[in-house]
């Protein structure tokens, strides 16, 4: 129709023009008869284009709305896919971590000791994505690739806070100075010394050529050493005292030291930034504004933690044993994220959150409250760092770890990983020098130096903080420890420099390889190594604990002002306690379970409450109550407040003094009908003098 109007137009301006033609004279207004043709011409041209615009602009708006439409409805429905994709791989999580559990039970039920926990949850998680991949399962794999953010957030902290919080405290001060040794200046030496060896290997074609930043950023997070695998043998096993505490404080130590050391090694990385003395000098300070101001941030989380629970006097209200426990994890994870929001690092203020608990808050807890707590977050720990090693398991088959694989890079790196750990030895040695046959403190023996050499594996600190690196792109250079003008021709007559080789690449690969090696072979040979060298602690034998006890008095006898004036003026503050209690095992609460035995407010409530008590014949349970200690309810019903409660069988039996004649079910109905009030009962019963008796 529209298309019609438009012809009829054209023919009546062509009419008009044509009439006037006639009209006009022929010999001089030929020229101006074509000047109006054409000018009609172009004025109908003119709308026709307007209206096949305007229609073709009707019809992009309608094909754009569609293609909008459905953009949207596609988007919906990838996110809706994203969503059960990821319920599916919690579901393959949860999964592999029960299927972790149950085969290292049989296998420890079955004494096989070659093959650690932690092994087991790298192979389960190796089955579990191999299947994903093989059924091209991408959108799953993408789900159950190593995320940083979660590893850090809420797997690694837990681990850190169970570690501090269920310190032996003592023994880990009475060895505060090897285990310092150990942590800072080992860890820093054995950065320079693992950077610079694969540095050097590199530069002469041994493998694969690290940039020089590169290569430290990789010694760094490659000290980092896991605690998981070789101190949940030590527990299991029994190791003596003070050699569980040194590699346990080292290992907890040096991953916060780790941590930090790499992020400082990577300020270097910015763009622009030169290497001199002004900028070693500002990493350094850079290190210790980091750690300090994390340390002191989690110490005055616990000390806050502490004068709060000494204000509440949960202490002595059994019904809020759970609101007691559920409180304390406020504290450290507000210290976390603090530190971490405060650009610091949230591990260690964690870690020295969970120490000062451990030492000040835990003396405001009830006894039930202490054993609860403690095993409490050793439960949430060992769900997390299961299912570290699951989550490593994973990442064999999400990361390219075997694409293009820079196998005698790795040879080498471990190599060096080997001289690295010698700080050991001479850590040892210079402890020494101040130790002797008659000191206080023995002389650290040879067998302990090389079960602490032998105990540093790599596991899941080292792979988050080069799979971290790895998908930043820290180091995309190709070959980066190859430079000067002549670098692209080294690099390709180098049999090292592949395709698809870069620097951050071949050190995610290298740390993998790494901390599989190391949990498998120094993990699954820890056992035999440990009975091998005579390094267990004997049932029975108190030697240890005198010498703990020996350590401690000699540590506040020689640093009296600061430990006795210190130590127990915040005690005072922060407790209603004046000493403090020793305790002599390897763990917190370990030596209770190891020995079978109750703590000691549980010995002594058992103990009174398994008195013989002569009770009236026809007492009812009330009255019976009524004449218990404290120490009796509590061992018989957990909680003196609920033992004091009227419960519906104390009433029965109080409404059965005065109804003699009526049956259990019969009493009970009679209370039901009278909403649990005992008098009503009785007169509804129509019994006076069972009434008056009551009142």
């Amino acid at each position: 129709r529209r298309r019609t109007n438009m012809r009829c137009s054209y023919s009546l301006l062509l009419l008009a023009a044509a009439a006037q033609g006639a009209a006009a004279s022929r010999s001089s207004d030929n020229a101006w008869l074509r000047r109006l043709r054409d000018d009609t011409h172009r004025v109908v041209s003119a709308h026709q284009i307007r209206y096949l615009s305007a229609e073709e602009g009707l019809m992009d708006d309608e094909k754009m709305s569609k293609v909008e439409q459905k953009a949207k409805m596609a988007e919906s429905e990838a996110e809706e896919e994203g969503i059960i994709m990821l319920k599916w791989a919690t579901v393959v999580g949860i999964a592999s971590l029960a299927g972790t559990f149950i085969v290292g039970f049989m296998l420890e039920q079955r004494h096989v000791h070659w093959l650690p926990e932690a092994g087991v949850g790298i192979l389960i998680g190796i089955l579990v994505s191999g299947i994903g991949k093989y059924f091209h399962e991408s959108d799953l794999l993408e789900k159950e690739k190593f995320d940083f953010e979660f590893f850090m957030i809420w797997l690694l902290p837990p681990i850190i806070f169970e570690a501090g919080f269920n310190m032996n405290v003592q023994a880990f001060l009475s060895n505060i100075y090897p285990t310092a040794f150990f942590a800072f200046i080992g860890t820093f030496a054995s950065t320079f010394v693992v950077g610079g060896l694969v540095y050097y290997a590199g530069q002469i074609g041994l493998c694969y050529p690290l940039g020089m930043l590169a290569s430290l950023t990789f010694g760094s997070l490659i000290s980092a050493t896991d605690p998981v695998t070789v101190l949940a043998v030590f527990q299991a096993i029994g190791v003596k005292v003070d050699l569980f505490s040194m590699v346990f404080g080292e290992s907890v130590l040096n991953d916060a030291v780790a941590i930090v050391l790499s992020r400082t090694l990577l300020s270097f990385n910015e763009p622009g930034t030169t290497v001199d003395q002004e900028s070693i000098m500002a990493a350094c300070q850079l290190f210790a504004i980091i750690f300090l101001g994390s340390m002191i941030i989690g110490m005055i989380a616990g000390l806050i933690s502490s004068l709060v629970f000494k204000l509440l006097d949960l202490k002595h209200h059994d019904e809020m044993l759970y609101m007691e426990a559920a409180l304390s994890f406020s504290f450290p994870w507000c210290a976390y994220f603090v530190a971490e929001a405060s650009e610091l690092s949230g591990i260690v203020a964690i870690l020295a959150c969970g120490m000062v608990m451990a030492t000040y808050t835990r003396l405001n807890f009830s006894p039930r409250a202490i054993r609860l707590t403690a095993r409490a977050y050793k439960c949430i720990a060992l769900v997390a760092e299961t299912f570290v090693f699951v989550y490593l398991g994973m990442a064999c088959i999400t990361f390219p770890i075997f694409e293009s694989t820079v196998w005698q890079f790795c040879f080498w790196a471990t190599m060096a990983c080997f001289v690295g750990r010698l700080h050991i030895y001479v850590g040892s040695w210079l402890t020494n020098c101040f130790r002797g046959p008659t000191s206080q403190l023995p002389p650290i023996s040879p067998a302990y130096q090389f079960v602490m050499w032998f105990s540093g594996l790599r596991g899941g600190v080292a792979f988050a903080l080069a799979s971290v690196s790895y998908t930043a792109r820290d180091f995309p250079a190709v070959c980066g420890g190859i430079t000067g003008p002549d670098a692209e021709e080294l690099k390709s007559l180098n049999p090292h420099c592949g395709s698809g080789h870069y620097d951050s690449l071949a050190i995610l690969q290298t740390t993998m390889l790494i901390a599989v090696f190391t949990i498998f072979v120094f993990g699954g040979s820890i056992t035999t190594v440990a009975i091998a060298f005579d390094v267990l602690r004997k049932k029975g034998d108190i030697s240890q604990d005198a010498e703990g006890e020996r350590s401690t008095e000699k540590l506040t006898r020689n640093s009296r002002w600061s430990v006795e004036a210190g130590h127990n003026f915040l005690l005072n503050l922060l407790t209603n306690e004046y000493s403090y209690p020793r305790d002599t095992g390897a763990r917190f609460d370990i030596h209770d379970d190891e020995e079978g035995q109750p703590n000691d407010v549980e010995a002594q409530f058992k103990e009174r409450a398994l008195q013989p008590r002569e009770f009236a014949r026809g007492s009812t349970t009330l009255v019976i109550k009524q004449q218990m200690s404290e120490q009796q309810l509590h061992s018989a019903f957990g909680s003196t407040a609920l033992a004091r409660q009227k419960t519906k069988e104390d009433k029965v039996d109080e409404l059965r003094s005065v109804l003699p004649g009526l049956s259990t079910k019969q009493l009970e109905k009679a209370l039901d009908d009278a909403a649990g009030d005992v008098k009503a009962a009785a007169m509804a019963q129509g019994t006076a003098g069972g009434l008056k008796e009551l009142l």
